[in-house]
């Protein structure tokens, strides 16, 4: 087992960040450690992530039975149990709405194109898993099959959620997913982001595996086989070409928009 006591302070440390940089509002969001093969440790429901205390997480095992602590756990725990039985080797799970990525998520845009270096050496694809209704079973079926595949997914509607090998590398790649939310939706308001070409994918996904970086997903590709690196993807043509054609639909959509929030604010 872990250490539970150090385990307990590091996911309060992340609620607290997740709350600091805008990743959750009130009593949003939700944290998990998997301390050992049937013991995992989750955030309460009803708890602002920013002001939590170590005794306040509950302890349950993977069928969601409460073995320790007073509160309930989070009414979205469900997610989670699902993520652990499809993922053996994820550890930790978190689940938060930052504004970027969310937004993507409510227009139903995924961010699994190959646009920026550093998502595909460190996450690869990130996919959108389709529309289930919050803290219900529909919402742990609906990220299964995506989920065996990524360590970071947009959820429709909804939110983001990342999964790790500790809470902090959970924690690390909502970052990143916000980071690079942010970043294409900077790119697409200056005319549209460039995908990455197949043998640029191929030495990124190269470098990858040189650093022995560990994700599920290959670059870009959530419907490919393991043997796909890039260059093989028999995905990437048909993706790249109607590419440009959602671009424009994407940027007129963002454009009117923004039109219109300042045409109110006038």
């Amino acid at each position: 087992m872990l250490d539970e006591f150090q385990i307990r302070e590091d996911i309060v440390e992340c609620g607290r960040r997740l709350y600091q940089k805008g990743f959750v509002a009130a009593n949003d969001g939700n944290i998990s450690v998997k301390i050992s093969d049937d013991e995992i440790l989750a955030t309460p429901t009803g708890r602002c992530k920013g002001f939590l205390y170590t005794d306040e997480l509950v302890k349950l095992n993977h069928k969601g039975d409460v073995l320790e602590g007073s509160a309930k756990p989070s009414t979205e725990i469900l997610m989670h149990l699902a993520i652990y039985e499809e993922r053996p080797d994820v550890r930790s799970v978190v689940h938060a709405h930052p504004i970027y990525a969310t937004g993507f998520a409510t227009a139903n845009i995924p961010l699994s194109d190959c646009v920026l270096a550093e998502i595909v050496t460190t996450l690869g694809s990130i996919p959108i898993a389709p529309y289930a209704t919050p803290s219900t079973p529909e919402l742990a079926d609906s990220i299964r099959n995506v989920i065996r595949h990524a360590d970071a997914c947009l959820l429709a509607n909804h939110g983001v959620v990342t999964c790790g090998r500790n809470v902090f590398d959970a924690y690390y790649k909502m970052e990143r997913v916000e980071h690079y939310a942010h970043i294409i939706y900077v790119a697409k308001m200056l005319g549209g982001e460039r995908v990455l070409s197949p043998e640029e994918v191929q030495k990124l996904y190269q470098i990858r595996e040189t650093y022995g970086t560990q994700t599920h997903a290959n670059p870009g590709c959530l419907a490919c086989t393991e043997d796909c690196v890039g260059g093989d993807c028999v995905l990437y043509e048909k993706k790249n070409k109607s590419h440009d054609s959602r671009n424009a639909t994407d940027e007129t959509r963002i454009s009117a928009l923004i039109r219109d929030i300042i045409q109110t604010l006038k």
